[in-house]
């Protein structure tokens, strides 16, 4: 028979004043914090020591003991995470698609961890449900969704906000999933089909296999040289998939893609969706801020009003709101939401009781009560349980700065994607080698080239060039001279962006990155198909971060001269 427990044998620890206890600990954690931030922020600091594994594992003790070790021990092991951790707070951190948080970021989400609240039910975190309600409220009138019904929720991340809006879309359209599953869909013989511009983030492709709609069924939609997706290919493929038996339901159109930052048509989009009864989703994780708070002198980017379904926006990323912060506004409310995912576990909700109805007659609330489909517990209707009141951040933010810093921090984003792009043309061919853009930016990232000398005498401009080789033989000659020509490429750029790139990032002095992309071209109408080929990789640099001047963009450009010479001799 099992043993009982004995509670003689359990440790018995002195109660602790645990507001002292915090106190001293925040109190500490402040001159830990600013110094860091003092250091991080010094122009002679490094971004990122580039350390193996090994030598990670050497700097601090891993073991998690049976005794802890206290305040003494502990603090020095933070000071090590901190020394050892990336740098976002420097300027030259031009690495991704986030840089460092506001001071106040960092307040409120030291206070997230104070409150400890779960918003997914009213009870366990009522402000958290207000402020969510507020945040979603705002942006999505901004985006132009209607007032009395538009709502929205934040998740964690820009992948989930983006597999809800697919799993809403989904079920929407085809309700007996919810019951039965996809089975239910075979027996009828659909087959529900995706579309996404071929630029879009991956998010889209792993949110079709979450949904079990698979990759085979997610068509990669064209895009013009731009980046920008093609209406017009749009509407023939899918078109094409009607014809095959396929059922099209949602579109994803992006507002800044992950690489060139390019933002979709989204007038000429809706139509097609409208035309095939097809949900719009906005993908605007990156570019939504720009879109929503930029200067319509620096960037123009108009959401048509009642034609987007969903939205997704990451204020993590271009606000400096700290990570994790991301909404899906909804154009018809949480009604949807619910129809569509809730299951109303009486367990958990109780959505029917006074508490969330005494104050309905008011005109607020009912506002409220009407856009948030009925009920202040916000976590049925979605796929989880707990979630963060990430909305609290967001809130703290724009009531502690105003809309105008959101306003001057993407405008200074877009001008410094100018400047710099400025800046590349300007150096043109030096002693070194030549710089070229890859297109001029359309918002806030810039893709480009640096091609040393010694490496085009040694292959030639545009020797071992097989993206340029790909056109078919029988093409016609006699093809519209107006036709955009398509740009020539050498292979090798993309071996040598690799490079500089790594060599680079290896100093430790900057943290910037590369990519590429595909471009295509219509080969024949009927059947649809596209010729593709990729652009060799090119250096992207992203202007988020508002600590970056034109000091930082010459220190950058300079370090990868700098590489060249290390690496080619030049």
């Amino acid at each position: 028979m099992p043993q009982p427990f004995r509670t003689d044998k359990v440790q018995k620890r002195q109660p602790t004043d645990p507001s002292k206890e915090l106190e001293e600990l925040l109190i500490k954690a402040a001159g830990v914090f600013g110094d860091y931030v003092k250091k991080s922020t010094d122009q002679n600091t490094r971004v990122v020591d580039a350390c193996s594994v090994q030598e990670l594992l050497s700097k601090i003790d891993l073991s998690l003991n049976y005794q802890g070790v206290g305040q003494k021990e502990i603090w020095q092991d933070i000071k090590t995470i901190c020394e050892t951790a990336t740098n976002t707070w420097n300027e030259k951190f031009l690495y991704k698609l986030y840089s460092s948080p506001t001071p106040i970021g960092v307040v409120s989400e030291s206070l997230l961890g104070l409150l400890n609240n779960n918003v997914h039910v009213f009870q366990s975190s009522p402000i958290g449900a207000i402020l969510e309600a507020t945040i979603s409220n705002r942006l999505a009138e901004m985006c132009n969704f209607p007032k009395d019904t538009a709502s929205g929720l934040t998740f964690p991340g820009g992948s989930y906000s983006n597999l809800h809006a697919l799993m809403v879309a989904r079920n929407q359209r085809f309700p007996e999933i919810k019951a039965q599953g996809l089975w239910g869909l075979a027996k009828s013989g659909i087959r529900p089909v995706v579309f996404t511009s071929a630029h879009a983030h991956y998010s889209i492709e792993k949110s079709a296999i979450a949904a079990g709609i698979g990759l085979e069924n997610v068509v990669s939609v064209p895009t013009d040289n731009r980046g920008c997706m093609d209406a017009d290919a749009l509407r023939l493929l899918v078109i094409r998939e009607i014809q095959s038996g396929g059922t099209p339901f949602f579109v994803n159109a992006t507002a800044g893609t992950t690489v060139l930052s390019a933002f979709d048509p989204l007038d000429p989009i809706a139509a097609v969706c409208q035309e095939f009864d097809m949900w719009l989703h906005l993908d605007g994780s990156w570019g939504g801020p720009l879109a929503l708070f930029g200067d319509k002198s620096l960037f123009e980017y108009q959401i048509p009003t009642g034609k987007v379904n969903s939205f997704t926006i990451n204020p993590h990323k271009l606000l400096g709101i700290p990570m994790q912060c991301s909404f899906l506004l909804v154009r018809d409310g949480l009604q949807v939401m619910r129809d569509a995912l809730g299951l109303g576990a009486t367990y958990l909700y109780h959505s029917t009781t006074d508490f969330h109805r005494q104050d309905e007659d008011r005109d607020l609330n009912s506002r409220y009560m009407q856009q948030l489909g009925g009920s202040w517990d916000l976590g049925d209707a979605t796929m989880g349980c707990g979630r963060r009141p990430d909305a609290i951040k967001m809130w703290i933010s724009w009531r502690y700065y105003g809309t105008q810093y959101f306003c001057d921090r993407v405008n200074r984003a877009r001008q410094l994607a100018i400047d710099f792009a400025r800046l590349i043309v300007a150096r043109g061919s030096t002693d070194n080698g030549i710089w070229k853009l890859l297109i001029e930016p359309q918002s806030i990232s810039v893709c480009f080239w640096f091609i040393p000398h010694s490496q085009t005498l040694r292959y030639g401009r545009t020797a071992a060039n097989e993206y340029n080789k790909q056109e078919d033989e029988d093409e016609d000659e006699g093809e519209d001279e107006e036709e955009e020509e398509e740009e020539e490429y050498a292979e090798w750029w993309g071996d040598v962006t690799k490079t500089l790139c790594n060599q680079v990032n290896s100093q430790g002095n900057a943290l910037v990155d590369y990519a590429t992309v595909e471009r295509f071209r219509a080969v024949s109408q009927s059947p649809v198909v596209f010729a593709r080929y990729n652009v060799p990789y090119f250096f992207r640099i992203p202007f988020n971060n508002p600590n970056v001047t034109l000091d930082t963009q010459n220190a950058v450009l300079d370090a990868i001269e700098e590489a060249s010479r290390i690496i080619y001799n030049e």
